[in-house]
């Protein structure tokens, strides 16, 4: 008895929390109420039926829509959470083709993933990621570092 009323207390604490407009403390949330139900031996299908549903018979109403719904399953909405967002300006794009290009011209220093990981972002069409971004900084700055040394 303690220990279901142990659940539903902090089960009930995180919920709140779902709500938050930043994604990191839901998602941080719903992990945490996973980790609850997973310790109790439970499931968000357990939970979800545990909710209590109201039936049409006590007077509420539900919601059914005129007409279909249909979204295009092949495009992304204008402002959909998994949009690619541009992470560099169009100036620190071209200095990285550049990078990509001195890289390149060096890959008999290269190892075979580092030279796969140069292939794959020259062909690549628009925006590198952070950390792509970050692995090719690295990478320039290890072989110019190589060729200052040579000298």
């Amino acid at each position: 008895m303690t220990r279901t009323r142990s659940i539903h207390t902090k089960v009930q604490r995180l919920i709140p929390v779902l709500g938050s407009p930043m994604d990191g403390e839901a998602l941080g949330a719903a992990r945490a109420i996973g980790r609850v139900l997973d310790g109790a031996g439970l499931g968000f299908t357990d939970l979800a039926a545990a909710i209590p549903a109201p039936s049409i018979a006590q007077g509420v109403k539900t919601f059914t829509p005129k007409t279909p719904v249909r979204t295009p399953a092949a495009t992304v909405p204008e402002f959909h959470a998994y949009r690619l967002r541009r992470a560099y300006t169009s100036r620190q794009e071209q200095q990285h083709r550049a990078r990509v290009a001195f890289c390149q011209s060096r890959s008999w220093r290269l190892t075979p993933r580092e030279r796969g990981f140069l292939d794959g972002i020259a062909r690549q069409h628009g925006n590198l990621t952070f950390r792509q971004g970050d692995c090719l900084a690295a990478l320039t700055d290890r072989l110019v570092w190589e060729d200052r040394r040579a000298c």
